[in-house]
């Protein structure tokens, strides 16, 4: 954490959120692996040395948590986060960045991923949306290979307004740059449908998991989210917007 604390200072920004992985897909390799009593043991004295010079937030991100309800309450309840993202790591049971999500066709493997993000921006507890098209992702790394997502068109919006109407947010993803991609997660083309649609609600990550990586490519954010029609980010505390950061 200290590593990744003196990263984001280095990188300009003002604050920042550690969001661990918590997993209970019994498969998964990250279930077991966060600890929240660490956690938080290393994070507080953490906060207090920066206190002043950069915000430090204790965020989350779980993997489908529509279909862990009650461990996700439970989870969210016992502890001050102040960040939750919602992620679909997982559809119909399939790991989606392994190759065999890919198996039966990129398409089957697009068509299976939407249908599985529905259900969590629909039914699971989350504040902000991550990585909305990660497909995309997955599908460069095992395939070099994406699909044009104005190809779920339909789906995309039903998505965002499901979104939208809980009152959550949608993540600027960057990690895709760094892979080769010529877009985040999600592009210009979401961000766009999202802000018709009367989305207001975004944020950045860097999906970072290396303190090099660290707010890599918020500049390329800034400007898509304004070309997107942005003009701020929100600032959460407690699970709550308490700021707006002018774009």
């Amino acid at each position: 954490m200290a590593s990744m604390a003196k990263a984001a200072h280095r990188a300009g920004l003002q604050g920042f959120a550690f969001t661990d992985h918590l997993e209970w897909i019994p498969e998964d390799e990250a279930t077991g692996y966060l600890n929240f009593e660490a956690f938080f043991a290393e994070l507080r004295p953490l906060q207090a040395q920066w206190q002043g010079t950069l915000e430090v937030l204790a965020g989350i991100e779980i993997g489908n948590p529509h279909l862990f309800p009650e461990q996700v309450r439970a989870t969210l309840s016992a502890w001050p986060w102040d960040y939750v993202l919602g992620s679909a790591h997982w559809a119909d049971n399939i790991p989606g960045w392994l190759p065999v999500a890919f198996e039966d066709g990129i398409e089957v493997a697009y068509d299976r991923y939407f249908r599985e993000l529905l259900c969590l921006a629909r039914d699971g507890e989350y504040d902000v949306l991550a990585h909305f098209d990660l497909v995309r992702r997955d599908s460069w790394a095992q395939l070099q290979q994406t699909l044009p997502i104005e190809n779920y068109a339909a789906a995309v919006d039903v998505i965002l307004e499901s979104v939208i109407a809980r009152g959550k947010g949608l993540e600027i993803n960057t990690s895709p740059w760094s892979r080769g991609l010529d877009e985040p997660c999600p592009g210009l083309y979401v961000l766009r449908r999202y802000r018709a649609l009367g989305g207001e609600i975004l944020v950045f990550g860097s999906d970072a998991h290396q303190s090099r990586r660290v707010g890599q490519h918020f500049e390329q954010a800034r400007l898509l989210a304004k070309e997107a029609g942005f003009s701020r980010l929100a600032h959460y505390r407690g699970r709550q917007i308490v700021d707006w950061i002018r774009l």
